[in-house]
């Protein structure tokens, strides 16, 4: 399995699941023989809609793939809040994960390789039955439940599939880790007046949100019976999948769905985050999409959507930035900006881990300027650039950022949007997240982290989900040295302690200070070193970026 990278920084992200509320079943208690079976590693499970049947992986542990969490969003349910799944009859085969969401196969690259690592975003996928999850677990549960992660995977929303992770090596730390597809695109973000005029909210897009939390409502009814324990569910993700659980820990909806939450590479609740675009600017941009694939007519646009094939839709889609797409207000999943829902109070303010790598966006650099555009950058095409990108301010940015300080003009440019668009924003968050709840906040510092791609212009360092690869150890990459395999089995020890206690502070590990603002400590996550820092503000430019970063009305 490959961890999947991804373009967080072009994403521009639920109606209540009524019906899915109103027709599920009661929550199931597992029996003490289900008890008994998950203790012991049964490869046989019953879940609310019929029984699984898993396989051993190689490490020992049990893999249950391509369990469906809700109906086939197809035909009159495209563009629906999930309904649930359907029951069967027998033992279900789940020893192969289903097919990711549709999405586009990404071979821009000269080799013809995938830009995102991942065997679902190597050839694409048209298949809109795709509403399925992986359970890993370890050999043994005991007989105590032990601690759920449920991770929400990256991709621009618009890319990748649970099943692009491997949980094996945090399930091997005591936890039970459950993957999840949700839909994508247009398929999972498509906000336009037709759709609105037609949901009970009167607003439309967030489908992708839904499945989510369709998904977190398919574990607190049946995580029990794979060992699990419904009352410690994290929920996380990485890059998209981390601006979807911001915008989770902002749903009114999503109250009592988990207990703790991780953010990485993705924030969207402070200034320069990814906001969910509002309502109207979700239309208007439907409107737009809408008119590209054919359906223009507003009195038919909804009729005619759902009367193309999924090949169609993602024609119209398009690759690079209009392909990528993002949560939108308006639906009672998200009826708030988070930043108001925060400044409100209306949050599910949990415990959080939350961090970034150092060098965020020398991966796009390396895609969109390198091998994209023709690059690399020169001082004057750098400057160029700034200037179009920053307005009136780039003479600011300029002089904070000046070419001549960095190794190459384009490190310079990776600089300026690493800390603008991850770094600072991250921060932001944890000190709005630190004034009603605990956070852990961390960065990760591998200069020497296996790249995904070429990158002969712009060394990679702790690229944007470099980190994937030790917490979810990958075959696909360099193999780790020695060094890299000691920072590995920290974090995940670190991330599985969280996951069950709220505080990452495990046995054996190095002291990681909780995140308060008057003293300001970030975690380094570096095979050489572990531990603290207060020089990450001063570090990324963060006082230039964000002078202010809680918002005015949030409680201190």
């Amino acid at each position: 399995m490959r961890p999947p990278s991804l373009r967080t920084t072009l994403t521009r992200a639920m109606t209540v699941l009524v019906l899915l509320l109103l027709s599920s079943p009661a929550t199931p208690v597992p029996s003490a023989a289900a008890r008994a079976d998950a203790a012991h590693g049964s490869l046989t499970v019953r879940t609310d809609h019929g029984w699984v049947h898993g396989a051993v992986h190689r490490d020992g542990g049990r893999v249950f793939r391509g369990i469906p969490f809700a109906a086939p969003p197809t035909g009159p349910l495209r563009w629906r809040p999930p309904r649930p799944a359907g029951r069967w009859s027998g033992v279900r085969d789940a020893t192969a994960p289903a097919g990711p969401c549709p999405q586009l196969p990404l071979t821009l690259l000269p080799d013809g390789g995938p830009v995102l690592p991942g065997e679902s975003n190597r050839t694409g996928s048209t298949t809109e039955d795709c509403l399925y999850l992986n359970v890993w677990t370890p050999a043994r549960t005991g007989g105590r439940p032990l601690p759920v992660l449920v991770w929400l995977h990256g991709g621009g929303n618009a890319y990748g599939a649970g099943s692009d992770y491997d949980g094996a090596a945090l399930a091997a730390r005591g936890l039970v880790v459950v993957t999840v597809n949700y839909r994508l695109g247009a398929l999972g973000f498509l906000a336009h007046p037709a759709l609105s005029a037609e949901s009970g909210d009167h607003a439309s897009g967030d489908y992708g949100l839904m499945d989510q939390q369709a998904a977190l409502r398919w574990v607190g009814r049946n995580i029990g019976a794979f060992g699990g324990d419904r009352d410690r569910v994290t929920l996380g993700g990485q890059s998209a999948g981390s601006v979807d659980t911001c915008a989770h820990i902002a749903s009114p909806t999503a109250k009592g769905l988990f207990q703790r939450a991780i953010q990485q590479s993705g924030s969207c609740a402070s200034d320069g985050a990814l906001t969910p675009l509002t309502l109207g600017a979700a239309e208007q941009k439907g409107r737009a999409f809408a008119a590209s694939a054919g359906c223009a007519d507003p009195t038919t646009a909804a009729t005619c959507l759902r009367a193309l094939t999924t090949t169609e839709l993602l024609r119209a889609t398009g690759t690079g930035t209009a392909s990528l797409w993002g949560p939108n207000t308006g639906p009672r999943v998200l009826p708030r900006p988070p930043r108001t829902a925060w400044a409100e109070g209306r949050v599910n303010a949990v415990p959080t881990l939350s961090g970034t790598t150092h060098d965020e966006y020398r991966y796009f650099t390396a895609l969109y300027v390198d091998l994209l555009g023709g690059g690399p950058l020169t001082p004057d095409s750098y400057a160029t650039l700034i200037r179009l990108q920053h307005g009136s301010r780039a003479p600011m940015v300029l002089d904070t950022y000046p070419a001549a300080a960095y190794p190459s003009p384009n490190l310079a440019y990776s600089a300026v949007n690493t800390d603008q668009r991850f770094a600072c924003p991250a921060r932001a968050d944890s000190l709005l997240y630190g004034t009603r709840a605990p956070v852990y906040a961390y960065e990760f510092h591998d200069p020497q982290a296996p790249p995904f791609i070429p990158a002969p212009h712009t060394p990679q360092g702790a690229f944007h989900a470099s980190e994937l690869a030790y917490l979810f150890p990958t075959d696909a990459l360099a193999p780790l040295t020695p060094a890299q395999r000691r920072l590995s089995a920290t974090m995940t020890a670190y991330w599985a302690r969280f996951a069950a206690t709220g505080d990452p502070n495990a046995p054996g590990t190095p002291p990681w200070p909780r995140h308060t603002a008057d003293r300001d400590r970030i975690q380094v996550l570096a095979p050489d070193r572990v531990a603290p820092t207060t020089g990450f503000a001063a570090d990324h430019h963060c006082a230039f970026w964000q002078p202010s970063p809680v918002p005015r009305g949030a409680a201190r």
